[in-house]
């Protein structure tokens, strides 16, 4: 079955931010399980929560591919969650710029423009979290003819190499978005502040395994550049593990769901299909996503503001 929008990411930005907004400010009007904040320190966390839903708008409106997987990654509970944070901020960088590197090819007047969009918000990623240097090896895809891979190098790897040159600044790094740098010590809630129903667990599994299986029209990236990315990300986690366990003793141990969520517009870029035809049509397992999300938004602020 297809269900047809006008405008593809408008339907998915709209969703964003309809279901996003409520959850957002429920969960930045509490830190901890029986605390409640005052109302300046809620109020200090609004900038933050418009600039997390703005660069996911941004995110689902110029993204030609992996819409519905980026949606479900800024509308999970930990997201949202970390929205009210300097985590949340990352993250939607993040998939901003998995976002404008996902057209296929990457050609048309607005190419320079999204890999200037793509290196800056890279480069604020690895200048936040230096672990998430190998965001950068996006940049390189997708990957060129080999009749261009010369000019395509030349083009691209300057580009690489300044999103990676703030993980060369760890002094900067650590004063700029004022969070240090091992995973696990940000600042601001480190995990959901409030219990999830199991149903909302069972509904998200749902919504997240059935279109992998059901979602199948389109073209996948070529193998190579599914091995680049995949392994991109391994070597994240990998350099988040190795800074977890070189922290002080006594810091803030083990890795949370959100040192990892700004490495998932990775695989997400990896394996998002291109699009059959031009009609903006969704569906039907695309919009489980937005089912769960839709639950969220009534059940998360019911349970966080105790009602």
């Amino acid at each position: 079955m297809n269900l047809t929008f006008a405008g593809d990411g408008r339907f998915w930005a709209c969703a964003f931010l309809g279901l996003g907004l409520p959850v957002c400010l429920a969960l930045a009007w509490i830190d901890l399980p029986g605390e409640t904040p005052s109302a300046l320190d809620a109020f200090v966390r609004l900038p933050r929560i418009a600039a997390f839903l703005s660069l996911g708008l941004a995110a689902l409106a110029v993204a030609t591919r992996g819409r519905a997987a980026l949606f479900a990654l800024l509308c999970w509970p930990a997201s949202l969650a970390a929205a009210s944070g300097p985590d949340g901020l990352v993250l939607a960088l993040a998939a901003l710029a998995a976002a404008l590197l996902s057209p296929r090819p990457m050609t048309g007047r607005y190419r320079p423009a999204r890999l200037a969009g793509a290196t800056l918000a890279i480069a604020l990623v690895v200048l936040a979290r230096p672990a998430c240097a190998p965001l950068a090896g996006m940049l390189l895809v997708p990957f060129p003819p080999p009749g261009r891979l010369a000019r395509t190098c030349r083009e691209r790897l300057p580009l690489a190499a300044i999103a990676l040159l703030p993980a060369l600044l760890p002094a900067l790094s650590a004063a700029s978005l004022g969070t240090p740098h091992p995973a696990g010590a940000g600042h601001g809630p480190v995990a959901l502040p409030v219990p999830l129903p199991g149903f909302l667990f069972g509904l998200w599994a749902v919504a997240l395994l059935v279109p992998l299986v059901a979602l199948r029209r389109g073209p996948l990236p070529p193998r190579a550049e599914r091995l680049w990315l995949s392994g991109g990300a391994l070597l994240g986690l990998w350099l988040m593990v190795g800074a977890q366990a070189l922290a002080p003793a006594g810091g803030p141990g083990g890795l949370q769901i959100r040192d990892l969520l700004p490495l998932a517009p990775m695989p997400i870029l990896a394996f998002a299909r291109g699009r059959i035809g031009t009609a903006a049509a969704l569906r039907w397992p695309a919009l489980l996503v937005v089912l769960a999300a839709a639950l969220d938004a009534v059940a998360l602020p019911m349970i966080a503001l105790r009602l």
